[in-house]
């Protein structure tokens, strides 16, 4: 990936995971050893460098790559119920530039809030735009009742 394209594609990545700040925390396993094999690794967090934080993606793959970033470090697939029922996608983040980038891939999110209104999501909740989401994003489904609930498989 020595391209100049593929550098701002990584940019793209990087921002999305640092979405929330640079300093991240609860990463995943596969992308904690990439991180740390990019030297971003400090003990128990990740830190990105503050240029990828503050970066804007500027061309559609752009953005794909950076909503990818960001619903692999801050987003889940929610099942209500397992056996029944259609995923929704939760963003643990309220940042107008992810709401941005879903809006411009033609997903339309919701910004939402808890119950006490200090921590905010970003939540899709339509099936279309899941279908959507899942099939430009291309995003890590490690649950087999939500991979059966999107179609990427026949059954467990």
């Amino acid at each position: 990936m020595s391209s100049p394209s593929a550098s701002r594609l990584v940019k793209a990545y990087l921002a999305g995971v640092g979405i929330n700040g640079c300093e991240v925390h609860n990463v995943k396993n596969y992308l904690r050893q990439w991180l740390h094999g990019l030297g971003y690794v400090e003990g128990s967090k990740a830190v990105i460098p503050a240029s990828y934080c503050r970066y804007r993606p500027a061309t559609v793959v752009e953005h794909l790559y950076f909503i990818k970033g960001a619903f692999e470090t801050y987003g889940e697939f929610f099942m209500g119920d397992p056996h029944g029922g259609y995923p929704i996608v939760v963003f643990e983040t309220g940042s107008k530039k992810l709401v941005k980038s879903l809006r411009l891939i033609g997903v339309r999110p919701l910004v939402t809030t808890d119950e006490t209104r200090r921590r905010r999501f970003v939540v899709i909740y339509d099936r279309r735009d899941i279908k959507l989401f899942v099939k430009m994003v291309k995003p890590v489904v490690d649950d087999p009742h939500v991979a059966v609930a999107l179609g990427l498989c026949k059954r467990i």
